[in-house]
């Protein structure tokens, strides 16, 4: 039986051929267009938690009282009390009293009995001379509202960044703790060794987890670098970034970048996050020591490229990432203290990071000190926290999903 001949459609069979060709060509390029167009920003809504600090300098979200609501501690450095704000209410309770210059704090449930320990560090002095520089223990008693035990571990001279950190990966956190400088640095350079101390639970005696690192230590951030359970730390010093391995029971240290290559003060790092743009890694920092850049570094073979995103900030300290708005890439959130104080929100335009697009979330109200990017009312998007220095107050900006 013979077939019936085909309609003729107007196109040949070999241009319909070529056609297919080119559109299987174009298609991953298509759907790349698709992916890295930014999504937008979205919206927010802002909460003010208190506005009767002194001078605000870091906020931990975290559940203090078990209801499964992130509550924040709000550290403020001229006070002479650690206070955390009750979530939703943000009804205020003290930590701790007689706790003069508070400068840091990192909370995990040593006891396992479901409510965190406080690590926290007071007296504080960027001198090493006039800084004693306590290191304790928060643990709470029978009634959550009281101001809750402390447990000294010990005294260093600048202590100033608190950390808990788990670099084998087994849910067995040690503490870090890092001083500003060493005890025979004197501004502007700084020029003395300054170290990374490590504490385990329990026994709470000093190592030294690394000892050679020169002029001001500004931040350490334990980071899930490699996607693996085993935490590694970040460092951002004069020195700039440096990334601390744990292996066969060794720190091992490795160079990530310089920082800002100016002459010191002005050189190195201030601050580091990790971030990913899908599945590439990124570095956001703020440099220099208290500087006026975001700076992001994206991977270039072994080599890191250093892309200023911002040089307009005075006394920029208040550094974050997360994904905000859900696709796949994460936002770089800054603050500054200084004069003009703004908080800025930096979003890639497209995954390589090479662009990135600025947007003023608040202006002139909060002189950020530190902000965190956690699910804070509890509907499974990230909301952003921050704490003042000179405005003295806690600011929620809440996440209301995409604009619509």
């Amino acid at each position: 039986m013979n077939k019936a001949p085909a309609k003729n459609s107007g196109i040949s069979q070999s241009a319909r051929r070529a056609c297919r060709i080119l559109l299987f060509r174009l298609l991953p390029f298509l759907c790349a267009g698709a992916l890295l167009r930014a999504g937008e920003l979205p919206g927010f809504r802002e909460h003010t938690v208190t506005k009767d600090l002194k001078l605000g300098y870091q906020i931990v979200p975290v559940d203090l009282n078990g209801d499964g609501k992130k509550d924040l501690i709000a550290i403020d450095e001229r006070a002479t009390e650690l206070s955390w704000f009750e979530n939703p209410s943000w009804q205020r309770h003290a930590l701790a009293t007689n706790v003069p210059r508070p400068i840091n704090a990192d909370c995990w449930d040593v006891d396992g009995d479901g409510i965190p320990e406080v690590a926290f560090a007071y007296q504080f002095e960027t001198n090493p001379e006039k800084s004693v520089g306590n290191l304790v223990l928060l643990t709470h008693g029978s009634d959550l509202y009281q101001p809750w035990t402390a447990l000294e571990i010990d005294r260093v001279p600048t202590a100033h960044r608190v950390r808990w950190i788990d670099p084998d990966g087994k849910g067995r956190k040690v503490l870090l703790m890092a001083p500003l400088v060493g005890n025979k640095a004197r501004p502007p350079i700084y020029d003395d060794n300054v170290p990374i101390y490590l504490y385990r639970p329990g026994k709470w005696a000093r190592e030294t987890l690394h000892s050679n690192i020169r002029g001001v230590l500004h931040a350490i951030n334990p980071v899930s670098w490699d996607g693996s359970g085993h935490q590694q730390l970040l460092a951002a010093s004069f020195e700039g970034l440096l990334r601390f391995e744990f292996k066969k029971d060794r720190w091992i240290p490795r160079e990530v970048a310089k920082g800002d290559p100016r002459p010191c003060p002005d050189c190195g790092s201030s601050e580091a996050r990790v971030g990913r743009l899908g599945k590439t890694r990124f570095v956001a920092a703020i440099e220099p020591w208290h500087g006026n850049q975001v700076v992001v570094y994206l991977p270039l073979g072994k080599e890191w490229k250093r892309i200023v995103l911002e040089d307009g900030m005075v006394n920029g300290h208040a550094l974050a990432v997360g994904d905000l708005d859900g696709d796949g890439r994460d936002e770089i959130v800054a603050g500054f203290r200084g004069k003009g104080t703004k908080l800025l929100v930096f979003q890639a335009t497209e995954a390589s990071g090479e662009r990135w697009e600025k947007t003023i979330l608040d202006d002139g109200g909060i002189a950020a000190a530190d902000c965190r990017i956690e699910d804070i009312t509890g509907d499974g998007r990230p909301d952003i926290v921050c704490i003042g220095a000179s405005t003295g107050n806690v600011k929620l900006f809440e996440n209301l999903g995409r604009k619509r």
